[in-house]
């Protein structure tokens, strides 16, 4: 094959995805074309593209933000349409967490704005620079993963939950324990999904899987979801401050930490496919799971 153009590449997430346009957290950030080679991981510094350029991949592509996306915080308001998506009216939604958002976001451009390596690890112009540098094409694509991932976990609970209408919180575990990404993150990274708050025995009730708004959901977020419904919420992962903060607002509510690797790689997984149709030899690292490599 003569090799695919980075544009072609995002071309493949977004079809994968089901989207016709680039999300603002993704992005091309070093064009190039001829590219047969990839790697793809789930972070990348100037460290992992040395070693990309050493080894002879034609581009790099990353799954988290890279380089300004100056706007990618506005991803982060998604939360609202998951939100009605999930039955709470869209005015209550925006009481409940439309000053949350705003100031998230508002920090989000500060940060991007400041561009201090401290604030903002693997994510400032140092990368993109190293890439260009180096003549080494690269590119992040971040929510069409992501959205993708949400649908394909929601499904599967849906699907559960029709089979199963008195389900308990331990059989949302089991469900997520046993995809196989899971058995890989299990085996491979030594990290399992996990009861972040509530209790295994009771009913499950309306379960929602949060994740596709570029980053995991607040403490404010989850409790609109527990306020209109939702007895039990799966989300990737927080920070420790927002653990604490949900625990304490859980009162006879539940949530599920899928682990960041795992979550993530459901969307991941159909984009690896689909590149690997297209000609691509893709070489994973840094937490992309890859079902299908060697050994996997």
């Amino acid at each position: 094959m003569s090799g695919l153009t980075t544009d072609e590449i995002v071309q493949i997430g977004l079809r994968v995805a089901g989207m016709t346009e680039l999300p603002l957290d993704s992005g091309v950030h070093v064009p190039g074309h001829g590219i047969r080679r990839l790697l793809f991981a789930m972070d990348v510094n100037v460290g992992l593209l040395h070693m990309a350029k050493q080894s002879g991949f034609d581009a790099v592509l990353g799954h988290h933000p890279v380089g300004v996306l100056y706007d990618r915080g506005e991803v982060y308001r998604q939360h609202l349409d998951l939100l009605e998506l999930h039955g709470v009216p869209r005015a209550a939604a925006q009481a409940a967490v439309g000053d949350f958002l705003d100031r998230a976001v508002r920090r989000m451009q500060n940060a991007r704005f400041r561009m201090l390596p401290y604030e903002s690890p693997n994510q400032t112009v140092l990368e993109v620079d190293a890439a260009r540098f180096l003549k080494l094409p690269l590119l992040n694509i971040h929510n069409p993963c992501d959205a993708l991932g949400r649908r394909i976990l929601q499904d599967r609970i849906d699907a559960a939950a029709a089979a199963k209408p008195r389900w308990t919180v331990a059989d949302v575990l089991a469900l997520v324990a046993s995809l196989p990404e899971a058995a890989y993150a299990r085996r491979v990274y030594g990290i399992s999904p996990l009861l972040g708050t509530g209790d295994l025995r009771a009913p499950a009730g309306k379960t929602v899987f949060v994740h596709g708004a570029l980053s995991a959901p607040g403490a404010p977020i989850v409790r609109c979801y527990w306020d209109h419904g939702v007895d039990t919420v799966v989300m990737l992962h927080g920070d420790f401050d927002t653990l604490e903060a949900i625990r304490k607002e859980a009162k006879g509510k539940h949530l599920i930490l899928t682990g960041h690797y795992l979550g993530d790689s459901l969307g991941i997984t159909p984009l690896i496919r689909a590149l690997r149709a297209a000609g691509l030899e893709l070489t994973c690292m840094g937490g992309i799971i890859d079902l299908d490599a060697e050994g996997a």
